[in-house]
């Protein structure tokens, strides 16, 4: 079973009870792509929750971990590579640099923290970021996107972030945007959403105002959107920093956990006849990890979780079930 909070929590029914086979489910071909989120590369910066200061080691061993599976079709990077400030131009060189030797098509996501420059600080804004990765799926003027990387599968990345803003917010028009996308996506056998902020509360303190940060505002609107579409069946998203699986009507909805935050991990997603399967994969450099997580629960980001025992904050990251960390869900 799968784990199951936020909407399920509150009285939903459980998966298994609203679930409807997905029609063409045995006609996709087997393929595997992997979701990297929440880089936050900062050359030379200072670690808080966020271990930036070994961002770029974390980086370059999340390359390496990904040239040791089994071919991948395509790699997602959700957002947050670039942390805002002072140094973005040097941190995008790194990625530019080493995702010339990953070798796999790549797609890219911004994240809050590339539309939010630091005034008087940052080099890059929004716009340069749009430029520097034309053809990864945005491009000037272009921020959602929508691709078949494989036959009769939609992959749909749907921008919500705003301007300065840490949490996300779908517009009118990108709402329209996205009706129109499923719409000419209805022949599809399987359609996938990738937001970077959650369409789903991963926890109770998601609806509270001190985390409401990691939400899409109207997260209850775009959802009534999807729910419409029988073929939307997986929305991943980023941000938080933690890793979820959790469904809601025929929908499963994961948060992923991030690089530079502690477990320092990255998914990988598996569509075959047998369903979605979805498992964590962890980085060689323990040192560094076990670093991250001592600095996960010395912020004060451990304590708005749990007040009166901030260690519970590292079960929350590392995801709170073992379905939260691999999981198979059938189609």
């Amino acid at each position: 079973m799968l784990a199951l909070s936020g909407a399920a929590a509150a009285g939903a029914p459980l998966a298994d009870e609203l679930f409807i086979p997905l029609a063409g489910a045995a006609d996709i071909p087997k393929f595997s792509f992997a979701h990297i989120t929440d880089l936050h590369l900062d050359v030379k910066g200072t670690s808080t929750w966020q271990h930036r200061e070994k961002s770029v080691p974390l980086f370059i061993d999340t390359l390496r971990q990904i040239g040791r599976l089994q071919k991948l079709k395509f790699v997602i990077f959700g957002g947050d590579q670039i942390h805002a400030g002072a140094r973005d131009r040097d941190s995008l060189f790194v990625f530019q640099e080493w995702t010339k030797h990953l070798g796999l098509p790549y797609y890219v996501l911004l994240g809050n923290m590339e539309v939010s420059p630091v005034p008087g600080a940052s080099k890059l804004s929004r716009a340069d970021y749009l430029l520097a990765w034309r053809g990864k799926g945005v491009g000037p003027g272009r921020s959602s996107w929508s691709v078949e990387p494989v036959k009769g599968v939609r992959i749909i990345g749907f921008d919500v972030t705003v301007e300065g803003k840490p949490y996300g917010e779908a517009s009118p028009a990108g709402l329209k945007w996205l009706v129109s996308e499923l719409e000419e996506s209805r022949k599809a056998r399987l359609v996938v959403i990738v937001t970077h902020q959650l369409l789903l509360p991963t926890s109770p303190q998601d609806t509270k105002p001190a985390w409401a940060l990691w939400m899409v505002r109207n997260h209850d609107a775009v959802r009534e959107v999807l729910e419409q579409y029988p073929n939307v069946r997986l929305v991943i998203s980023g941000h938080h920093h933690v890793s979820r699986v959790q469904t809601v009507q025929q929908i499963t909805y994961v948060a992923d956990p991030a690089i530079v935050t502690y477990p320092c991990a990255f998914r990988v997603f598996t569509v075959s006849r047998e369903g979605l399967h979805l498992k964590n994969i962890g980085l060689d450099e323990k040192s560094i990890v076990a670093r991250a997580r001592e600095l996960l629960v010395a912020d004060p980001y451990a304590r708005l979780y749990d007040p009166d025992d901030p260690q519970n904050v590292l079960a929350y990251s590392q995801g709170l079930s073992e379905p939260d960390r691999e999981t198979t869900i059938p189609l």
